[in-house]
């Protein structure tokens, strides 16, 4: 921490200060619990305080590391630019809480998290929900090292990172480097596998950063189909040895109903659904079982209703054959298959012959080779 209360009661920021070792010689304490705390003038790390050894505090105090000290500086100076009055490490003493920094942004209170190491979703929810409490915004925003590309457009993104998307308002995921002095920002994401997304990129420099247009203004909606068509392609050439459950049923439900190996799966089961979030499945499981309802219905030119296909999701969901990322409301669930039924439609996969009544199109012959299939998975998703 960089904030400390003097012996006189004055509040002290190591923020600024001279390496000076005279700072040893006084005494600071914890404005939360009052404890002594230890001036920390290193080489390593920012000049900070830290608690007096085996001194615990009434708040959650996680170690800060080099990077996370510099990053927390550098968003603290950055917000002064931006004229929104932040506040060094504030106690909100009827919460029991001390965000990084609090700074007001059009009018709104914002407490900005700037969060490196793991933590616990009861204690980000704790933490988010008190905030909401006071009538402030929280503001997470992770530290760039705790994110992985996998490839072009794709990040390994896990529980622990859900957290953060799923507490913002346009379910994006906002990162900082102190070492690039850059944002990352990742919007519309779209899961491919489970722990494994595409997402919009946007790398912002610091000193080119407007915060109201970094934490107010909704990205535009952005997809490059080439690097989700890539996804697929990998997908097609990957060997499936080591698969989950309800990948191995839907597998067995492919090759047992279409003689279809899983390679040579449907393009129409990868479709890029940007309310796909909501399933934790991978892409190809959640569509793929709806995709065989449909092709089954419309076998029998039967009609396929978007109630039913609905009511068949809901369905898997309850056998444990289609997992969820989090609790959503019907809604949500609604949405994400109402998008994917309008993506076959714009594709002429469906045609649409009465309100949310649809009919199955011949589907494209002409598949008889791996190539063949990725050639119409490129033409399928032409940008």
């Amino acid at each position: 921490m960089f904030s400390a209360v003097t012996e006189d009661g004055q509040m002290f920021h190591l923020l600024g200060a001279q390496q000076n070792q005279k700072l040893k010689r006084r005494r600071f304490f914890c404005p939360v619990c009052g404890g002594e705390l230890a001036v920390k003038l290193g080489l390593q790390k920012a000049p900070h305080f830290a608690h007096k050894q085996n001194k615990s505090c009434s708040i959650d105090i996680e170690p800060e590391s080099a990077y996370h000290l510099e990053g927390k500086r550098q968003l603290y100076v950055w917000l002064k630019t931006q004229r929104a009055s932040p506040i060094l490490e504030p106690y909100i003493r009827t919460i029991n809480q001390r965000p990084d920094v609090m700074a007001r942004i059009k009018e709104h209170m914002l407490a900005v998290e700037y969060q490196c190491a793991t933590i616990a979703p009861d204690v980000f929810q704790k933490r988010t929900e008190g905030f909401k409490q006071e009538g402030i915004i929280p503001q997470w925003i992770m530290g760039y090292s705790r994110l992985k590309r996998t490839a072009s457009s794709f990040y390994q993104l896990s529980a622990f990172h859900w957290q953060f998307i799923n507490a913002s308002p346009y379910r994006e995921l906002i990162c900082y480097c102190p070492e690039r002095r850059s944002f990352l920002r990742l919007s519309h994401i779209i899961p491919f596998y489970t722990n494994h997304s595409y997402s919009s990129v946007q790398t912002i420099p610091i000193h080119r950063a407007g915060a109201d247009d970094l934490f107010f203004t909704e990205p535009k909606p952005s997809i490059q189909y080439s690097g989700w068509t890539k996804a697929i392609h990998r997908f097609r050439h990957k060997p499936h040895r080591f698969n989950s459950k309800e990948i191995n049923r839907l597998r067995l439900l492919f090759y047992e109903k279409r003689q279809t190996p899983f390679s040579f799966l449907p393009t129409e089961v990868f479709v890029p659904v940007r309310k796909g979030a909501v399933f934790k499945s991978p892409v190809f499981v959640w569509q793929g079982f709806l995709y065989l309802f449909m092709t089954d219905l419309g076998g029998k030119r039967a009609p396929i209703r978007f109630s039913a296909v609905l009511q068949q999701c809901k369905l898997h969901i309850h056998n444990k054959n289609i997992a969820l990322r989090f609790e959503c409301s019907e809604e949500c669930l609604s949405e994400a298959v109402k998008q994917y039924i309008d993506f076959l439609c714009k594709k002429g996969f469906l045609r649409e012959t009465q309100k949310e009544v649809y009919v199955l199109n011949q589907p494209a012959g002409g598949i008889h080779s791996m190539q063949d299939l990725i050639e119409r998975d490129r033409s399928c998703f032409i940008e």
